[in-house]
């Protein structure tokens, strides 16, 4: 729907975002519109059905724009649009558009609001701590990884003596309670000839679900040269049900392409001892 995008801002003119909206409404638009919406709408980071495109040009008909300058916010039938291929390249701009938008976010600016709101107030001074006794600054890992992603200076074609060697004495298990915080710490070798630089850790499958715990979905990794060592911490909040999940990362570059083969696991288990794993109640015992 790139054509209507460039539509609407055409119509719109130089009429700001809320003096836009306010005129649909007036006349007739049904449904929840806000300005920062309608800027994402314009921006292409927000999508509408094809019902509502027809919604906003009937408002702005009744509000005595002409036909002909509304046809192109009209969808030519009404389909369901397909989904763009899964490459790396979308997925890079998947991903840059969510790092770009955390820093505005009341649960970024605020997160023991977020923590709160999660799993009550008792874990606000265990996150702190947990973050205070890794070093981990949460704003630097946001910036790391935004510059990661938007760096397209860097080659990004895989080399044959690019290795990698996970050290034993990191930690990529850990038994928590449900919904409980934890992080993980990744000790990476740099055992090939090719200097690690811009690269990232990239989560394979959703970054949560009630079975699977929350870690960030992609992470900086030091820039490290061949023959040093780096630490990746991955902190997160276990999963909702008791079970023993997998968290897997494969180190890419900034464009999320893979750098090299291998992929580094992780396991957190929230079964109490002897219990096996269960999304649902278990049914009673029959004799």
């Amino acid at each position: 729907m790139d054509r209507a995008r460039d539509a609407l801002r055409r119509v719109r003119g130089d009429l700001s975002l809320q003096a836009f909206v306010d005129l649909l409404h007036e006349h007739g638009y049904p449904g929840k519109l806000s300005r920062q919406r309608l800027g994402r709408i314009e921006q292409g980071t927000a999508r509408l059905t094809p019902a509502t495109w027809n919604a906003i040009a009937d408002a702005l008909v009744r509000a005595g724009y002409a036909t002909e300058e509304v046809v192109e916010l009209r969808p030519d039938e009404f389909i369901i649009e397909p989904l763009p291929p899964v490459t790396p390249q979308v997925r890079r701009q998947q991903w840059t558009r969510v790092v770009n938008q955390i820093s505005r976010t009341r649960w970024w600016l605020n997160p023991t609001a977020l923590l709160d709101r999660v799993v009550g107030r008792g874990w606000r001074h265990n996150y702190g701590k947990l973050f205070d006794e890794h070093g981990i600054n949460r704003e630097k890992y946001r910036e790391q990884t935004k510059q990661r992603l938007l760096d397209t200076t860097e080659v990004t074609v895989p080399q044959g003596n690019d290795a990698i060697q996970v050290d034993s004495t990191s930690i990529l298990d850990v038994h928590v309670d449900k919904v409980a915080l934890f992080v993980l710490t990744a000790r990476l070798h740099n055992a090939g000839d090719v200097p690690w630089r811009n690269r990232l850790l990239y989560r394979l499958g959703p970054p949560v679900s009630s079975s699977l715990p929350f870690t960030p979905a992609v992470l900086p990794v030091p820039d490290t040269p061949p023959g040093g060592e780096c630490e990746v911490f991955i902190p997160g909040r276990a999963q909702w049900f008791p079970n023993l999940a997998t968290v897997s990362y494969v180190m890419v570059f900034g464009d999320c392409t893979p750098c090299l083969p291998g992929r580094l696991r992780c396991s957190v288990d929230t079964r109490a001892t002897g219990e096996f794993d269960r999304t649902l109640p278990l049914p009673p015992k029959i004799d």
